[in-house]
C-alpha cells in the first residue's frame, strides 16, 4: 500500500467513509463558536476564557488541517490548507492583542471569512447536487 493510499484509509476510517463538505462544515460552525464566545469573553474582561477558546479553535484548525487531501492534482484540500494558515494568523493576532478592540476587530475578521467560506461551500456543493 503506497503513502497516499495509506492516508485515503486513515481519513476514510476517522469518518467511517470519505471525509467530506457535511463534516469541514461543521467544523467551521465549531470554529465560529469558539471565535464568538472569545468575543465576549473579550466584552467581560475574562483573558482566560478568550485564550482558551483561542487554544481550542486552533487545536480544531490542527485537526481540519490534517484530513485535507493536498495530494498532487487536488485543488480543495490545498486551498483549504491557504484559507487555514490564513485563519491561525488571525487567531494569532486576536490573542496577542493587548488592545481590546483589536483583538475583538480580528475576532471579527475570523467569523466574517469563516462565514464566507460556510456560504460559499454551501453554494458550490448545491450546484453541483442540481447537475
Amino acid at each position: 500500500m503506497s503513502g497516499t493510499d495509506l492516508i485515503s484509509t486513515y481519513r476514510a476510517a476517522m469518518f467511517d467513509g470519505m471525509a467530506d463538505i457535511a463534516w469541514l462544515r461543521q467544523g467551521w460552525r465549531g470554529l465560529r463558536q469558539y471565535g464568538r464566545r472569545a468575543c465576549l469573553a473579550i466584552e467581560e474582561n475574562d483573558i482566560g476564557t478568550k485564550a482558551a477558546m483561542i487554544a481550542r479553535a486552533d487545536e480544531l484548525l490542527n485537526v481540519m488541517s490534517g484530513i485535507l487531501d493536498t495530494s498532487e492534482g487536488t485543488t480543495l484540500g490545498p486551498a483549504l490548507m491557504t484559507v487555514y494558515s490564513a485563519l491561525r494568523f488571525t487567531l494569532l493576532r486576536a490573542n496577542t492583542e493587548t488592545n481590546m478592540e483589536s483583538a475583538t476587530t480580528a475576532l471579527q475578521d475570523f467569523e466574517a471569512a469563516l462565514a464566507i467560506l460556510d456560504r460559499d461551500m454551501i453554494k458550490s456543493s448545491e450546484s453541483v447536487l442540481a447537475a
